[in-house]
């Protein structure tokens, strides 16, 4: 008989996205999927099977060209009062819409606080996921990356307003419990090959890898070229500049280019592009991965994992402090390269990449990583980790 699993996340599709296979493979199981997230998710969602409940989000919106990346000094900090004051709100409209409708699990998004907070309200089994790389007393990214300062303003702003927060929803739940939760289980969406110390993450972390929904293909490439994805994601990619830098590295080249840029920038902004390069706001990923020499990225866990899982290697071009632990693991696994710093040259890139892509070490590192995603589980072992959690 199936069950009520609930799902809480922010509205980022870099979030959202991950967990679409795992809620079609629950709703194909008989289970009754609801799910917290802003109504700009409700299509996908509806798609995958879930009955969304749409909260009023605080985060701009996909096509906001004013978006820009914190600075790297304050990245955590700034990060985590902007996902508390979402979480603020989502609990508020949230709450009534469960209490009225109980489920038995809560899944909850590593950022999404209003999850956290309404499984234990609730007292009711939880799993958390994680979208991006894990923390625990063995590793985390402000102290890897020496970028996490105490003493930040910032920082002080938010644990007060995580002591109001949870003193008003939540009493039982002390601050300093609350960003180490101890679920009945912790979903990573990628291999435990790439998480740094990952032999130093226990049994209740399962590595399930990239959960990816495969579709009948709907781009097909030009003949007889290799071809080249770029894209900067969905939130910081209002980058005209960085798409006409690449658009330039290959123009006239035996390369085809396919630029996926968003909605935050003016499309003439690129002026008159090469013959060679495609421009889109977004494209089938999976598809053009599937017949993709290389990929140019932002270093967003998700690209990533979608290019080792088609053997791809990552040329990385991160603009946040999470973006830049991802690009150094990439690095570190030869999985491709980081854009050198101060690299203004387009000859320099095509360069750059042409080098990659012909390096045999890479190819191994990208191949070692390929059968580690394909071992993982994906999609259908997120659910059983999920439905153990129910019994």
């Amino acid at each position: 008989m199936g069950r009520h699993i609930a799902f809480v996340n922010i509205p980022a599709i870099g979030h959202v996205f991950p967990t679409l296979a795992v809620v079609q493979e629950l709703t194909r199981r008989g289970h009754r999927v609801t799910y917290g997230t802003s109504e700009s998710r409700r299509a996908a969602l509806a798609e995958a099977g879930a009955a969304v409940h749409a909260y009023r989000s605080l985060r701009p919106p996909d096509s906001d060209p004013t978006v820009r990346a914190p600075d790297r000094a304050g990245y955590i900090s700034h990060s985590l009062l902007s996902f508390l004051e979402e979480a603020e709100a989502a609990y508020e409209q949230l709450a009534p819409v469960y209490r009225n409708d109980p489920p038995d699990l809560v899944v909850f998004d590593r950022m999404a606080f209003a999850g956290r907070v309404l499984a234990a309200r609730m007292e009711l089994p939880s799993v958390q996921l994680w979208p991006m790389l894990v923390s625990n007393e063995h590793w985390s990214m402000g102290q890897a990356l020496d970028a996490f300062d105490p003493a930040d303003p910032v920082l002080h702003t938010y644990l007060a307003k995580l002591e109001r927060f949870l003193g008003t929803h939540c009493p039982a739940l002390a601050p300093e419990e609350f960003l180490t939760p101890q679920p009945e289980a912790q979903l990573a969406f990628y291999p435990r090959a790439f998480q740094y110390a990952g032999e130093r993450f226990g049994p209740g972390y399962r590595f399930v890898g990239p959960c990816l929904r495969r579709t009948p293909l709907r781009w097909q490439p030009p003949r007889d070229r290799d071809v080249i994805l770029v894209t900067l994601g969905t939130i910081y990619n209002a980058r005209p500049d960085f798409y006409r830098y690449c658009a330039d590295a290959f123009a006239g080249s035996d390369w085809h280019v396919v630029l996926a840029v968003g909605e935050r920038i003016d499309l003439t902004a690129l002026g008159r592009l090469p013959r060679n390069v495609e421009l889109h706001r977004f494209v089938p990923q999976l598809d053009v991965l599937a017949h993709a020499t290389a990929l140019i990225c932002h270093a967003g866990m998700g690209g990533i994992m979608e290019a080792m899982s088609h053997g791809v290697p990552v040329l990385a071009a991160p603009q946040t402090l999470e973006q830049e632990a991802n690009a150094l693991r990439v690095e570190e696994l030869s999985l491709g390269v980081r854009l050198p710093a101060g690299l203004t040259d387009p000859g320099g890139l095509k360069d750059t990449v042409e080098l990659m892509v012909k390096d045999p070490a890479i190819g191994d590192g990208v191949d070692h990583l390929r059968r580690a995603v394909a071992t993982a589980g994906g999609a259908a072992r997120a659910a059983d980790v999920i439905e153990d959690c129910l019994r």
